[in-house]
């Protein structure tokens, strides 16, 4: 509420008695005009007593503003009725004692000195300062004095003021901007000689009030009953304009912002009302919360990370503020590519909590990317690449592998014991595997997660009940993966992959593969049944599958006018039907479309003069000058011959989203995800950990500078992970019985023992 305490202790016998009336009058009205509740100290009283009585009312909520007027007898001491002094101080005192926090003061006074001097007047605009103490309270203040002879009558440069304030737009007439447009008129210096602005701790509200409607939150109900959504938004910014506390107001703008959002599909007027709120609560956590939803929601990825990381510094919990850090380094590393900075905040997330076992996984792959990686190989027959002996790993890297076992290992064992106490016996299996690949599965326990692998084990792969839907694939994409580039790749995989073949086979360089070597799709041949089985339960094609002697890898797939996989002797005899699920699995994701892009265009060269291709399609201004040009024009030209309409709206989606966050993308970081990916689809369809480690630790395959303890951990990570549980649930034939054991024996009874005796 807003309360204003006039004292204007005129004389009644003096001559302009009658203006000072008829001031004090208008400036009531004026007053009541603008929402205040207005109260007059009668001119003949007690002055301190009177103001002392009218602040007795006031809240700790309100607003107040002090009108005195009045002439001065001398510096800072106000003449009242009866020949009697009144010291400002005084006033001040009674006000600082009584008052609430939001206070403002203003004073119109008289001088009876040297009209002429304008320093007297200043000094006595000083003094009234002084005497209020509005610098020491924090009190905002406006002081104006004239001389007692000027031609201004009653209180004319108050009048002045506040018809200044009636003037002006609703929402920012605050006392300090009223105060500069007074000083810029012209008539000023005739109403006040000297005239002053102390700014105070909050600055007063000028501006007239919405007239208040009957029943508002009524007619909010009704509106939304009605489901009036835009009706409700504007009743809202009523009700919003009548509220004058912080908390009111931000709980109205969350709503207005709810609205919105989920009615309207407003976004951006969403985001405008959060970010109003944020200006009158900075730290309120449910306003900053909602804006990172929001900033997300509209792609506004670096403004995301800002209010993560608001939302962390007010959050109280060491492990709640981790996981904002580690959110917002996921999004540094999915929408930015900024690794950098993805490193920067993953540490972060670890200080808060050190076991945040999915931000130290991501934080060991981005501190072994950030290292510059080989540059990948062209293999001359022209299949799979990126084959090349792992590097013996350091002596540091050896001492930080084994301090994340150790500490995984913990970890592990309190997640085995509560998955089987509290019955859900495919995570507790799941952490039995993650405890054996770590060396720590005999540990005591009833059942031991040794016990649980045997009594578990089986010769087969998973059994799989369907086919990985889109949502599928979404649980087996790794933290980091560009969703943009992953569309983009997606929409011009089959223009391109039609392309290259075209390109390859002008220039003779297609892959020759003897027709006698062909593994007939009707064959009993282990192989063949498994990749067939795994194309089904992946929603991939399955490719023509060649025997080759010499193959990098055992498994590579064929730059080929049709879907071809060359495999090496080993693999089509001597292997087990997990390793084979294993291998097909992570084989296969590269034939899914936004994967295939890989086969054909294997190197990071290749792979940028498809990217440019494609936004030089949707972008004719977008395409590359100089060196490697007029490659891009070619392969541009091919994929527009080929691409369909649908391709190509998909195409301009993901180009637009590209330009949004300025361009920036990291296809060495891509192609790392989608060969974690590829493990993670084999691991699932395995099924079993020990079978996927086993073949990542003793082959010769390295995608983008991948290691092996980086592909290691990541599996770890992703073998008990929620996304892997969910994976299993959805798509796989359930696990064995209860691992719980079983209740104890009731204990021997016998006739010798009494308390079983009749």
């Amino acid at each position: 509420m807003r309360v204003a305490i006039v004292i204007a202790p005129w004389d009644p016998a003096a001559p302009d008695a009658g203006a000072w009336s008829d001031g004090v009058a208008a400036l009531g009205a004026a007053l009541a005009r603008l929402g205040f509740r207005v109260a007059v100290v009668p001119p003949g009283s007690d002055l301190a007593a009177e103001l002392g009585r009218a602040l007795e009312g006031v809240s700790a909520e309100d607003t107040v503003l002090v009108h005195v007027a009045g002439r001065l007898a001398r510096r800072g001491v106000l003449r009242v009725a009866g020949g009697q002094w009144m010291p400002l101080r005084t006033l001040g005192q009674v006000i600082a004692t009584r008052a609430a926090a939001d206070v403002s003061v203003f004073a119109e006074l008289l001088h009876e000195d040297d009209a002429d001097d304008a320093l007297v007047a200043a000094d006595h605009v000083a003094s009234a300062v002084s005497a209020f103490g509005a610098r020491e309270h924090g009190y905002g203040m406006v002081a104006a004095v004239r001389p007692a002879s000027a031609l201004a009558a009653g209180l004319a440069f108050s009048q002045l003021f506040f018809d200044v304030a009636a003037g002006a737009a609703r929402g920012p007439a605050l006392l300090s901007a009223v105060y500069e447009a007074v000083r810029a008129r012209p008539e000023s210096p005739s109403v006040a000689q000297s005239f002053t602005l102390v700014r105070g701790r909050a600055d007063l509200e000028l501006s007239e009030p919405a007239a208040v409607p009957v029943d508002l939150g009524a007619r909010i109900d009704a509106a939304a009953e009605a489901r009036d959504w835009a009706g409700a938004v504007a009743l809202r910014r009523e009700r919003l304009a009548l509220q004058a506390a912080p908390r009111p107001r931000v709980k109205e703008l969350l709503a207005i912002a709810r609205i919105l959002q989920q009615e309207l599909s407003d976004s951006g007027g969403a985001l405008a009302a959060l970010e109003e709120a944020r200006t009158i609560e900075p730290r309120r956590a449910a306003v900053l919360s909602n804006l990172r939803r929001g900033y997300e929601l509209v792609g506004r990825w670096a403004s995301a990370i800002e209010a993560a990381g608001a939302l962390a510094a007010v959050t109280p919990m060491p492990v709640d503020r981790a996981a904002l850090h580690y959110e917002q380094a996921r999004l540094a590393l999915d929408h930015l590519q900024d690794e950098e900075r993805a490193v920067g905040l993953l540490e972060l997330a670890l200080e808060e909590d050190p076991s945040l076992l999915d931000a130290r996984s991501m934080l060991t792959r981005l501190r072994s990317s950030l290292t510059p990686p080989e540059p990948m190989p062209v293999p001359e027959a022209e299949v799979e690449p990126e084959a090349r002996p792992q590097g013996a790993a350091s002596g540091a890297a050896v001492a930080d592998d084994e301090a994340f076992d150790e500490l995984s290992t913990g970890m592990h064992a309190r997640a085995f014991a509560d998955h089987l106490r509290e019955g859900r016996d495919d995570a507790a299996l799941l952490s039995a595997m993650a405890l054996q690949e770590l060396g720590a599965s005999d540990f005591d326990g009833s059942p031991s997660p040794a016990a649980v692998l045997e009594q578990t084990r089986t010769a087969a792969p998973l059994r799989a009940r369907g086919a990985l839907d889109a949502a599928g694939w979404e649980l087996l994409r790794p933290y980091g993966m560009d969703e943009v580039l992953t569309t983009l790749f997606g929409a011009v995989a089959r223009a391109g992959c039609v392309a290259r073949v075209e390109q390859l086979a002008s220039r003779g360089r297609l892959v020759p593969l003897d027709p006698a070597a062909r593994l007939d799709e009707a064959s009993t041949a282990s192989v063949v049944r498994t990749f067939q089985w795994a194309a089904r339960a992946l929603g991939v094609p399955s490719p023509e599958l060649f025997v080759v002697p010499d193959v990098p890898g055992e498994i590579a797939a064929v730059r080929a006018p049709t879907p071809s996989t060359a495999v090496g002797p080993s693999v089509v005899s001597g292997r087990s039907a997990k390793d084979l699920a294993f291998l097909a699995g992570r084989h296969l994701t590269y034939y899914r479309a936004e994967h295939q892009v890989l086969v054909y265009f294997p190197t990071r060269d290749e792979l940028t003069r498809l990217l440019l291709s494609a936004v030089a399609l949707t972008r004719a201004d977008a395409a590359p000058a100089g060196e490697g040009a007029r490659a891009v024009a070619s392969l541009a030209a091919r994929l527009d011959r080929y691409i369909g309409d649908g391709e190509r709206n998909d195409l301009r989606r993901a180009v637009w989203e590209l330009e949004v966050r300025g361009g920036k993308f990291s296809l060495g970081a891509w192609t790392r995800n989608v060969e974690l990916m590829a493990a993670r689809a084999g691991l699932l369809l395995s099924g079993d950990l020990a079978t996927a480690m086993a073949i990542v630790s003793n082959e010769s395959r390295v995608i983008a500078g991948l290691s092996l303890e980086v592909k290691r951990r990541d599996l770890l990570a992703f073998c008990v992970s929620d996304e892997h549980l969910a994976l299993r649930a959805r798509f796989a034939v359930a696990p064995p019985g209860s691992l719980r054991p079983p209740p104890p024996p009731p204990p021997p009874t016998s006739a010798s023992d009494s308390r079983y005796s009749p």
